[in-house]
């Protein structure tokens, strides 16, 4: 039986979960099923007990909550049914669950330092798998969890794409359903161990073992690297981690706000700009380019918005 005092605590809680849920969606009066979503996305990177929190605070909150019409009813009843379909097997191990303890760079000196424990170490289960999750994501930009759906295509020119299915398309977060990713400038070596990486996952698939599974063996294998080869690190190289260098290294390159986010499945030209690696961690050097068709989608999106706030404006 919650008290009343734990149930302010959680509906606290939940209006700050909304919050940050409509933060994240561009939305000031986020659905609770979204909110819901929002949060079943974000699990993986969260400790059981902040999950366990988390999903307590905002179930207590949707069953206070009074539905007026039928759709918010339907609502209600879709975002209890998201939140009771977990359990905590999707959450990461507390040592390793925020993402203030992640570090949102990888300097050239620390990816040579991991590549010498990987590859130099045949003996490491999955070591060679997670170096090769790692600098693919360094190279391209990709999700983790967006790995489970990239594939390479041949283009009309000759030359290699990497097409992706945006993760963030279902809350509107993403320029559309995926995303073309040129490779032209990848090297032939860096092309192969980005064949054999999308090569792992399949054997992965294949042999019943499944996507999550892997990602998080690979995951707490570089986590286990972080602890043996940077003890007194306070911030630790994720898989992540790769998303971030790659932001950087493009916004170092000089590509517009539209190409960044037409390269990372975001909707928003600022979100890169705001959330992700800074222009002075990035090396240039870039090795991809953006599908015209994504950033022509990109800069369509954010004329309507700014059309809209325009609209929005008080009139004198």
């Amino acid at each position: 039986m919650k008290t009343e005092h734990t149930r302010e605590q959680y509906r606290i809680r939940a209006a700050q979960l909304i919050k940050r849920a409509g933060q994240a969606i561009d939305s000031n009066h986020p659905t609770l099923s979204e909110v819901a979503r929002w949060l079943v996305e974000h699990q993986p990177v969260m400790a059981r007990a902040t999950w366990r929190q988390y999903r307590a605070a905002m179930m207590c909150f949707i069953e206070e909550y009074e539905a007026e019409t039928a759709l918010q009813l339907i609502d209600r009843e879709a975002a209890i049914a998201l939140l009771r379909a977990t359990d905590t097997s999707q959450c990461s191990p507390s040592s390793i669950s925020t993402s203030a303890k992640k570090q949102k760079k990888i300097s050239e000196k620390d990816l040579e330092t991991l590549a010498d424990y990987f590859l130099s170490n045949p003996g490491i289960r999955h070591g060679t798998a997670t170096f090769y999750w790692l600098v693919s994501g360094l190279w391209t930009g990709l999700r983790p969890s967006e790995w489970q759906s990239a594939r390479l295509v041949d283009d009309v020119d000759g030359n290699c794409d990497l097409t992706v299915t945006n993760a963030k398309n279902t809350n509107g977060r993403s320029h559309g359903d995926d995303r073309i990713i040129h490779l032209a400038n990848i090297t032939e070596l860096e092309l192969a161990v980005i064949r054999l990486h999308l090569t792992n996952i399949a054997t992965a698939k294949n042999n019943d073992i499944g996507f999550t599974a892997v990602y998080k063996h690979c995951r707490d294998c570089l986590y286990d690297a972080n602890k043996k080869l940077w003890p007194k690190r306070h911030k630790f190289i994720s898989l992540y981690s790769a998303r971030h260098q790659f932001a950087a290294d493009a916004k170092k390159s000089g590509l517009s706000q539209a190409a960044i986010a037409a390269l990372m499945g975001h909707a928003s030209e600022e979100t890169a700009g705001i959330h992700y690696g800074r222009r002075v961690s990035g090396r240039g050097g870039f090795r991809v380019a953006a599908n015209a068709a994504d950033v022509a989608r990109v800069q369509a999106i954010n004329a309507g918005r700014l059309d809209r706030k325009v609209g929005d404006s008080p009139r004198m």
